[in-house]
């Protein structure tokens, strides 16, 4: 395998909160595509289960399965939690914790954010990304005052 195809580096930029939810951008260097992210609202926490978001930061991803939750990916040694995963689901009652990616926002009666066609938007980050030998995901915070 070339080395240009071993390294991978995933932003997620989180730009909004409301109510229970944080909504963010993820972009995959190199690509031109990108797509939401919606996590639980902050502010970052290292407790697990404490459905809050994750401390920003950088970290490792890897296949995951289970099944519940066949062919996501899991971000590895996050502070205190286990088990944050990237998968599909629309709301906030979908996640504790982990990223959900979509394709398109919007709120839910103004209280919370969602994001539609996650499932759509998981297999395309998949295939984006699956071909990669080592992929780190790199996690800001730059919400909106």
């Amino acid at each position: 395998m070339s080395s240009e195809k071993s390294k991978l580096i995933i932003n997620v930029k989180r730009i909004k909160q409301l109510g229970e939810t944080t909504l963010g951008k993820l972009t995959i260097e190199g690509k031109s595509k990108s797509w939401f992210v919606l996590e639980p609202s902050g502010p970052d926490s290292i407790a697990e289960g404490s459905d809050k978001r994750i401390k920003s930061g950088t970290y490792t991803v890897m296949p995951y399965s289970s099944p519940k939750y066949p062919n996501v990916y899991e971000l590895q040694n996050v502070p205190g939690r286990s088990y944050i995963l990237i998968h599909s689901g629309n709301y906030h009652k979908d996640t504790l914790g982990c990223l959900m990616p979509g394709k398109t926002w919007g709120c839910v009666s103004e209280k919370h954010y969602y994001v539609g066609n996650s499932k759509a938007a998981l297999k395309e980050i998949s295939a984006e990304i699956s071909q990669y030998q080592y992929i780190q995901i790199r996690i800001t915070n730059q919400l909106e005052k």
